[in-house]
């Protein structure tokens, strides 16, 4: 079974450039191939793992959509890979590559044990950082939702796994990456990561290079200059494999195209930003990048190439000429942040712009709070018409409470970064209709505040309804009956983010505040409206739940 599931996802595997004039390709035999993108993976390792004090992972993922953890991770899934490819073949080997961990994967990545190396090198992340790891999340690349990631058990690293498989998984995580820097060629600017991280698209190809001269060395020092005609050529062609050939392999075009079709215009403050990075910045040897011979003729067919398809724009603008890009993946196959950290987007990629997607141009929701929180709800409908059951369908606003919060909730729990395991929940709900009776909502309030016997005491009470203008529109007045604590700001906040969408939203009297241990909070009777509401005030009242709980 894990095998089948596994081999559904071995399409990402693919080949997505224009392939049969890439020298990579036409010169180099896959296990060549596969030794390049192997060094290539561990000399961008090293890089990071010798600035791991200045290079932070939060800081990667706000401007390349990816982090070391993630780089752990497409380790994890080459093997996965690797092993349906083999299940049948080599059922030993299958086993050792399903064992593959992401422990042992993240020691590959960091050089040491991750907490390890979190404990000395800890990221003190400010609420800027914060803010702009939320607005960068659709090119974040995406792992939770992955099976090929959850199949197998940490086991120290073996000389048998060593030897047979590390450098395909290497290889096969550096493709991941590549695929990735080529999904977002758009949005993640060579520049952007230069002076984050110290490298860019252009180190990738660097690498690439001085590994096919590490390899040419290799080769001349076992041969010791008695070379079979097949070694000679290999030579020749490793010492021939120049940087721009390199570029066309990271890029999937020739890097002129890739620059005119993606890079943006570099402003003065960018720049003054890459100058003061200089220290950070990866060095190449220069001398290695030259070539040392002519090319020779292609030794090697290219795949074959793959159908162009329609270019993703992640949700953000997308220049006129982005379509040049060979590399382009139909939006029903790929996720918006990747194929590997936290939520498959699709679900959220909306064809039609909707009230709560308006919403949340103008606001960026705080992160949840790392605490575990098992939440009791109550949910009070509050209408004459509802309690009368003169609606034909029923009463639709209570439905609409409990499907948004359960709704929000989950996102919000996809939303927390893998090494926070804590999570939000509902672990009940109760809920009844009353008409617009003052009476009548303060002793249903009283009750599930803990301030009569016999009820169940909830965290968080939802009355919808009775907040209008109208003489029978009570729910305000009882509420502010029963609260021990107004919370003003709650409420305020809404309508002043509601209002650029609803031009009604002021009109809304709606309350909240705290009754001993319990917030209640007032929402409209419109179900359209009780879901706006909740995506902004959801994140929030976590926090204030944490706050009363004491926690």
């Amino acid at each position: 079974q894990i095998h089948k599931k596994a081999k559904l996802q071995i399409t990402n595997n693919r080949y997505h450039m224009t392939s049969k004039n890439i020298y990579f390709y036409t010169h180099f035999a896959p296990e060549v191939r596969d030794h390049l993108e192997s060094g290539a993976f561990r000399a961008l390792c090293q890089h990071l793992r010798d600035r791991s004090g200045s290079v932070h992972n939060i800081d990667l993922m706000i401007v390349g959509g990816f982090g070391r953890n993630c780089l752990a991770k497409w380790l994890v899934k080459a093997a996965r890979q690797l092993s349906c490819q083999m299940v049948d073949s080599d059922a030993k080997g299958a086993a050792l590559l399903d064992a593959f961990g992401h422990s042992q994967a993240t020691r590959e990545v960091y050089g040491s044990d991750f907490f390890k190396w979190k404990k000395k090198y800890p990221e003190n992340t400010t609420l800027e950082q914060v803010q702009r790891y939320q607005e960068a999340l659709p090119i974040q690349a995406v792992h939770k939702e992955d099976t090929m990631l959850k199949t197998g058990m940490t086991v120290a690293m073996t000389e048998e796994f060593d030897s047979k498989f590390k450098m395909k998984v290497e290889a096969g995580a550096f493709r991941s990456l590549l695929d990735h820097l080529s999904d977002r060629s758009d949005v993640v600017q060579n520049i952007d990561l230069m002076t984050t991280a110290g490298f860019c698209r252009n180190c990738l190809a660097k690498w690439l290079v001085i590994e096919a001269r590490k390899l040419s060395t290799i080769i001349k020092g076992v041969c010791e200059g008695t070379f079979t005609d097949e070694e000679k050529q290999l030579v020749t062609d490793l010492d021939a494999f120049s940087y721009d050939e390199a570029a066309r392999y990271v890029y999937r075009m020739d890097y002129d195209q890739w620059k005119e079709a993606h890079q943006k215009k570099v402003t003065e403050k960018k720049m003054a930003l890459l100058k003061a990075s200089t220290p950070i910045h990866a060095k190449h040897d220069k001398e290695l990048l030259q070539t040392k011979s002519e090319k020779g003729p292609p030794s090697f067919d290219a795949p074959p190439d793959e159908p162009e398809q329609e270019t993703k724009s992640f949700g953000l603008p997308v220049s006129p000429s982005s379509t040049m890009s060979p590399r382009s993946l139909p939006q029903s196959k790929l996720p918006i942040r990747s194929n590997v950290c936290c939520e498959d987007l699709d679900s959220m990629s909306l064809p039609q712009m909707d009230q709560s997607a308006i919403v949340g141009t103008f606001y960026k929701s705080p992160p949840p709070p790392r605490v575990n929180l098992s939440l009791k709800v109550g949910i009070l409908t509050i209408s004459d018409r509802a309690a009368n059951g003169e609606y034909e369908t029923g009463d639709l606003s209570g439905p609409a409470v409990e499907e948004s919060l359960r709704s929000n909730l989950n996102k919000i729990n996809t939303m927390r970064n893998e090494l926070d395991d804590t999570k939000a929940s509902v672990s009940f709900c109760v809920k009844a209709i009353v008409p617009d009776d003052i009476e009548a909502i303060k002793s249903h309030l009283q009750q599930w505040c803990g301030l009569k016997e016999g009820g169940p005491v909830c965290d968080i009470v939802f009355t919808t309804g009775g907040t209008g203008f109208s003489s029978r529109d009570v729910t305000p007045e009882a509420t502010l009956d029963i609260i021990e604590k107004e919370a003003p700001g709650l409420m305020s906040f809404v309508t002043s983010q509601c209002a650029s969408t609803q031009p009604l939203a002021p009109l809304s009297r709606g309350t909240a505040g705290i009754c001993d241990k319990t917030i209640v909070v007032n929402l409209p009777g419109n179900p359209a409206g009780v879901g706006q509401i909740l995506d902004l005030l959801v994140p929030l009242l976590l926090y204030a739940v944490k706050d009363v709980k004491g926690m």
